[in-house]
């Protein structure tokens, strides 16, 4: 948690989601992104080794940690997956996933149902090489961050080409492989510029508006920033890959807080595999040696905000996803404001009751 003005907001940790598996067991498998469907549903994409093929799928849960379902699988097939990256939905509740191998955008309905696909490699306008975020404007229209094209493009949700903007470069305006993406509220574009280690926005129509960020490891400084996103104040969020962490910025871009994890013990899920799972209970007795690790965030990639001003954090290395609350209440309030947080438990105390 970090307050530092009486102007700032407060954040605390909340939840988490998750552990470590492959269907059919409920978990993840190296979760990479997650989107919130329109009645406030999860689905996270799942992409773990690159020839392993049962680690290649989406999961749709709930935010109290209910596992629905689970779809998608390896291939190169229509509503199959190679190496899915991100995913992004549309006012239908239909998800649109973007697949980096296959250099296509593969689109569901929202209970997994394959309905489509669309692209074509290339560098030509209107062609994919490596499509990674996905977002859709105020208007209904996705865009995409091409990140081996050093683009981003924008297409109607049937793939019409309508815009692209930006280049190979380090100058404002330019990307050296842009990976995550998001909208603002003003209609305003935010990429993280992978290997230029900033996050700049644009304009409706594609306009450099300002950057943010250079290589290092203090405030305002990334290494390899994979996810963005903005809540509904215009506070940014900013997936600092190679530091481990999150960065928070105000709406005028002046650094204000990091997360660096904060996972006290283990998910309802991670309970239930291992009361069921006497070996994997004996393995996490000699892990919890290192329990203070395992708070923290390990490769985080991608990253949400909610109408509720939730950040749901993927954090990939460690299969999970971490969920914190902004909140404008004072830290000595935060107890009653919020009520009691969801139940992670605390290994020492799991061990008796199992």
């Amino acid at each position: 948690m970090a307050t530092l003005t009486n102007s700032d907001p407060t954040y605390i940790y909340s939840q988490t989601i998750g552990n470590q598996s492959t269907p059919p067991a409920h978990g993840f498998s190296a979760p990479v992104n997650v989107a919130i469907g329109t009645q406030g549903e999860l689905f996270v994409i799942c992409n773990y080794y690159e020839y392993q093929k049962n680690t290649k799928f989406v999961v749709k849960c709930s935010m109290d940690e209910d596992y629905i379902h689970h779809f998608g699988s390896y291939g190169t097939g229509p509503g199959e997956l190679t190496w899915p990256n991100s995913l992004a939905v549309d006012n239908k509740g239909n998800i649109y996933l973007s697949d980096e191998w296959l250099n296509r955008i593969t689109i569901f309905d929202n209970n997994g149902v394959f309905l489509d696909y669309w692209g074509e490699e290339g560098s030509e306008i209107g062609m994919l090489n490596r499509p990674a975020g996905l977002a859709f404007d105020n208007d209904g229209n996705l865009l995409i961050a091409d990140s081996f094209n050093h683009r981003i493009q924008k297409f109607t949700c049937d793939g019409k080409f309508l815009n692209s903007w930006g280049q190979h470069g380090a100058e404002p305006g330019e990307f050296n492989t842009p990976w995550g993406i998001s909208i603002d509220s003003e209609g305003n574009t935010w990429v993280a510029d992978w290997r230029n280690d900033r996050v700049q926005q644009f304009s409706r129509d594609g306009s450099f508006i300002k950057q943010i960020g250079r290589t290092g490891t203090n405030a305002s400084e990334f290494n390899r920033p994979s996810g963005v996103a903005v809540d509904n104040e215009g506070y940014l969020y900013v997936v600092d890959w190679g530091n481990d962490r999150v960065q928070v910025f105000d709406p005028k871009g002046t650094f204000v807080t990091q997360f660096f994890g904060d996972c006290p013990g283990f998910s309802k899920w991670a309970i239930a595999r291992m009361a069921s799972d006497p070996e994997e209970m004996a393995a996490q007795r000699v892990q919890s040696k290192t329990l203070e690790l395992e708070r923290l965030f390990y490769q985080p990639t991608g990253i949400q905000v909610d109408s509720e001003n939730r950040i749901l954090i993927v954090d990939c290395g460690r299969h999970r996803i971490q969920i914190y609350q902004k909140t404008s209440v004072s830290p000595d309030n935060i107890s009653s404001h919020l009520g009691p947080q969801r139940p992670t438990q605390n290994p020492t105390e799991l061990w008796g009751k199992l």
